[in-house]
């Protein structure tokens, strides 16, 4: 049907239909055009491979306009598993110049020829050294050691080899193929084909025989009755150009149909990770609290992450199956400081404590370590700018590496969230208070405390609280109050309350998820992490209203961004 046959043109130049077309020709007018160039080749149970070959088409180009064919319904496509022959290397040597011991056969045949004689790139030396076994089994040749090489002899069995193709079944495998007929199908050999297949894929990089996935194609009701249609493609443009529109020449010819309304995949657009929404959310309640955010290096050395806060160089926790060690020493603060946390170590530096009583070694001070815990950097602050003297409040949101083995709920990474404030006479009370004013503004309300030991503070406490959803308690921070130990070589006389607590607890509960390892790591659902929902801070009630800025921070999380 032509385009003058269905359309006409108005006084006003707009076109009108004047003939419904049958739903075959709307169908083939939406084909695309590697679709069309397939259609022509298109019968029952014709193969991909097939498919290729007829169109010149490569095997991406096939699969897609068949995937879009079966959309359309005009095939169905049955997947299988076929036994495919393939060539290596030296098989396509072969295919063009015969079987690499009948060569052998012709080159000695007037006269010996030593094995450097007969080597060339159709003929190279390792398939000279493979064949020699197959010639020899077959008492073709006699082999001797000589000053030129080793010498080649055809015997007479050998001649009869080589004169005669029925004597050697080998000979007729490759007979009539090229290296365009490879790959081919195993089941499309002769039984006779197949078995020399297999002794010939005995050979290194000669014939692989394997397991290939085939798509078979079956053609549907409207696909035969398409191909019956013989739709005339000649006249179907699949754009207008400007140069119609001028010539006019877009009024004699038909353009191909797009179907606006066809379901396309879901694109999940950028959007920040949820750990790091989560990680957003947490910074936004201390913020909002008064709290200073601080910052420092993953890679530490062994005196701000433990012997700064007064942590014993006998402690299990500087064991190598705790801590990530790097090579090569450390620099250490000022030598006045480090004397003084010396001193602290020894003898308790003028504070009533006796110290450790053990001799303090600098060169474990200097070992270089990933940081393992968030309170480095605290300390950090105390020694490198002087905070802990005025009255103050900050907190910490850090990445932190222990060696630890990697199960449901730990990985060698996490994520530690600390915090501390500085005031005069504070008491576990005020401690307790701004722990439970933190988890308040989580939802979280259900919380207990219970006394444990921390080698830097003294009292000592965690805190804990109770998941409605499992009918369990959960730990959630550790805490304290610092020692004079760990404050005196900084010269803070101030109250100093601290707490760290696994941000990777709390971003697993606050996308509700029950570890971190469905929330990263190499298990994680991609898919979730595109379309999940934004957490929000209320833990106990997913409808929970958050404050304004967290509420703007919750929806910027759905924009670009880290």
């Amino acid at each position: 049907m032509t385009h003058k046959e269905r359309t006409k043109e108005t006084p006003n130049g707009t076109l009108q239909k004047n003939q419904k077309q049958t739903a075959i020709e709307v169908l083939a007018q939406s084909l695309s055009l590697i679709e069309r160039k397939l259609l022509p080749h298109l019968q029952e149970g014709i193969t991909v491979r097939e498919l290729m070959e007829k169109t010149g088409s490569s095997d991406a180009e096939v699969k897609r306009a068949l995937m879009w064919l079966s959309n359309h319904g005009i095939v169905e496509l049955e997947n299988k598993e076929e036994k495919i022959v393939s060539l290596g290397s030296n098989g396509l040597l072969a295919v063009e110049h015969g079987l690499p011991e009948i060569r052998i056969l012709e080159a000695i045949k007037e006269q010996p020829q030593t094995i450097e004689s007969i080597t060339s790139d159709s003929l190279p030396r390792g398939e000279i050294m493979s064949s020699i076994g197959v010639l020899k089994k077959n008492r073709a040749v006699e082999m001797k050691k000589t000053d030129k090489g080793m010498l080649l002899t055809i015997t007479p069995a050998g001649k009869i080899l080589a004169d005669n193709e029925d004597v050697y079944a080998l000979r007729a495998f490759f007979k009539g193929k090229t290296s365009s007929t490879f790959p081919l199908a195993f089941a499309s050999l002769s039984t006779d084909e197949q078995q020399q297949a297999i002794e010939l894929s005995k050979r290194k990089d000669f014939l692989k025989i394997g397991l290939e996935k085939t798509t078979i194609v079956h053609l549907t009701t409207t696909g035969k009755q398409l191909l019956n249609a013989k739709i005339d493609f000649s006249n179907l443009e699949e754009q207008l150009t400007p140069e119609m529109l001028v010539s006019g020449s877009w009024k004699h010819k038909t353009f191909r149909r797009y179907d606006v309304e066809s379901p396309v995949p879901l694109l999940a657009g950028g959007r920040r990770h949820p750990f790091r929404e989560a990680t957003n959310l947490i910074r936004d309640v201390y913020l909002s609290m008064g709290f200073k955010e601080m910052s420092g290096p993953w890679v530490e050395s062994a005196f701000w992450c433990m012997d700064s806060m007064w942590i014993p160089q006998d402690h299990p926790a500087r064991d190598e199956q705790d801590t990530f060690f790097i090579d090569g020493p450390a620099d250490l603060p000022e030598k006045e400081l480090v004397a003084k946390v010396k001193s602290a170590h020894e003898e308790g530096l003028d504070t009533g404590s006796t110290g450790h009583t053990e001799q303090w070694s600098e060169d474990l001070a200097r070992q270089r370590i990933l940081r393992t815990h968030s309170t480095a950097t605290t300390f950090r602050m105390f020694g490198e700018q002087g905070v802990g003297k005025e009255d103050g409040k900050y907190f910490y949101i850090s990445n932190n590496f222990r060696n630890e083995a990697v199960d449901a709920t730990h990985l060698a990474e996490f994520v530690q969230v600390e915090g501390f404030i500085v005031g005069d006479d504070l008491t576990l009370a005020d401690l307790m208070g701004v722990i439970k004013e933190f988890y308040a503004r989580f939802g979280i309300h259900k919380i207990r405390f219970k006394p444990t030991f921390n080698p830097y503070t003294e009292p000592s406490m965690e805190a804990h609280y109770y998941d409605e959803n499992k009918k369990k308690w959960y730990a959630l921070i550790n805490s304290g109050i610092f020692r004079p130990e760990a404050l005196a070589p900084y010269g803070i006389k101030k109250t100093v309350i601290a707490w760290g607590m696994g941000g990777s607890r709390v971003a697993a509960l606050l996308n509700h998820k029950n570890n971190l390892r469905e929330l990263v790591g190499p298990t994680v659902d991609f898919e979730w992490i595109a379309t999940h929902k934004k957490p929000l801070l209320d833990l106990e009630d997913d409808g929970a209203e958050a404050p304004d800025m967290t509420k703007k921070r919750i929806e910027e999380s759905t924009e670009g961004g880290n």
